[in-house]
Parts: C-alpha cells; structure tokens; sequence
C-alpha cells in the first residue's frame, strides 16, 4: 500500500469513527490526508465506496488484534483489554471518536459495502469471543449469548460515554462484564 493511500485510509477511518459514514466525506478525506483530489481515483478506482471499505477494515483491524490477543488467554483478559482499548481512544480523543464498526453497520443505505465488513467483523468478533468462553466452562448457547451480550455492551458503553462525557459508563459495563465472562455457574 502506498503511503498517499495508507494516509488516506487512516484520514477516513479517523473521519468515520468522529462523525459516522454520512459525515465523511472525499473532500474531508482528502484533506485530512493532505492529498491531490486526483489521488482519489488512483488509489480508490470505485471512489468513495473503497475508501469507506478500506477505513472501516482498517478500524476493524484494531478491534480484532485486541479481541484474538485476549481471547488468546481468557474472555476476562479480551473484556479487559477492549476495555482499555476504548478508554485510551476516547479519553485521548477527548470523546470524539466511537465506533468506526457501529457506523458502518449503521450506513447500510448509505455504504453497503462498508456495512458488510462491519457485519462480518461482528460475526468474527462473537466467534472469538465463544471460543475462549467455550475453553473456559461455558456450554456453546451460553458462549455465543455472552459473547454477543459484550459486545453489544461495550459498544454501547462507548456511545454512552461519547454522550456524558466521561468514561463512568465503560467501567461500570466493563465490571459487569468481567462478572458474566469469569464464571458460567448459575447461567
């Protein structure tokens, strides 16, 4: 990958996961990026749709490094560390960014492509999740209703932090979480 387009991806990703898949735009792309407008259609023949695909792949790659590293250990470590993921990016972006995955699965009109990867990334991330919840007690329903259940709580956790704040909402979903994920005994 080229670096014009390696600073392009990275523009859009950081543009999409601060104000959705609507509120990005080539232009804005194009100049976070610092790049020429031809540049666009050099490196993204299909135009805005690839570059929005390769943001949200490339967003999606950081979540998914983090969740297969935990999962790795135990489904504590992988609910600990998307926890921290979360807490650095959005104190560090001072509560601007969110979900670069959640907005492309919300974009589906908009971005099908992009709601696609989001979906697929979904899917992995619970499958991850399952598997090292299997490994460690929990029955295959259980795995699979716990693992979708963290996920949608720490994106939530992440959409109510962006809205208050403040990160009180991440570390109260993260404590409950981490009490669901240690043991499947009375589930």
């Amino acid at each position: 990958m080229t670096s014009q387009r390696v600073k392009m991806v990275a523009a859009a990703a950081d543009l999409i996961a601060r104000k959705g898949v609507a509120g990005t735009s080539i232009g804005d792309v194009l100049a976070a990026a610092d790049a020429p407008r031809g540049s666009v259609y050099h490196h993204f023949p299909r135009g805005r749709a690839e570059v929005i695909g390769a943001a949200v792949e490339r967003g999606a790659a950081r979540l998914d490094d983090v969740i297969t590293q935990g999962a790795r250990v135990s489904p504590s470590d992988a609910v600990a560390d998307m926890t921290s993921m979360w807490r650095r990016m959005l104190t560090d972006s001072d509560f601007e960014v969110g979900s670069i995955v959640a907005a492309a699965a919300l974009a589906r009109d908009a971005a099908p492509n992009a709601a696609n990867i989001a979906a697929a990334r979904y899917v992995r991330w619970e499958q991850l999740l399952s598997v090292s919840l299997r490994a460690h007690g929990f029955d295959t329903d259980q795995a699979l209703s716990v693992a979708d259940t963290v996920l949608a709580a720490l994106e939530g956790a992440v959409i109510l932090c962006r809205a208050r704040q403040s990160v009180e909402p991440l570390d109260r979903v993260a404590d409950q979480l981490q009490q669901m994920v240690r043991s499947p005994a009375g589930r």
